[in-house]
């Protein structure tokens, strides 16, 4: 999905090459994206697994304004939401878009300047 995203103009105006799993490396300068898998379940039917599996990921867009954070979630969302394809081996069949919410950078209670933007999409996928 990386590779998705930093394919995409609005994407990469925004946040350059700076799109993350799991967390920014160490002094990331923002505007960027952190994702990370939520949680993940395989889907069946009374035949057993069906091969597809969905996948909530967790998209938390990190921005020195409130408006560059909502802006760079709104256009890595626009590129997920809905979207069908093969990337890196694997069969994108959807993405919906579940909720959006805005949280302080770090709920630790340190004091930082970065506003972040958090929305989870649900992809469903499958293996070639």
């Amino acid at each position: 999905m990386t590779a998705l995203l930093l394919g995409d103009a609005r994407v990469k105006q925004l946040a350059a090459n700076k799109v993350h799993w799991v967390r920014a490396p160490q002094g990331a300068v923002p505007s960027y994206a952190v994702l990370q898998v939520i949680s993940s379940r395989d889907d069946y039917h009374a035949q057993g697994a069906s091969g597809l599996t969905d996948a909530r990921v967790q998209i938390d867009a990190y921005s020195a304004t409130y408006l560059g954070a909502v802006r760079l979630s709104d256009a890595v969302l626009a590129v997920l939401s809905g979207y069908r394809g093969v990337v890196s081996g694997v069969r994108l069949q959807a993405g919906f878009v579940d909720n959006r919410r805005d949280f302080p950078s770090s709920s630790s209670g340190d004091v930082t300047p970065l506003f972040r933007r958090s929305a989870d999409i649900i992809i469903w996928h499958s293996s070639l």
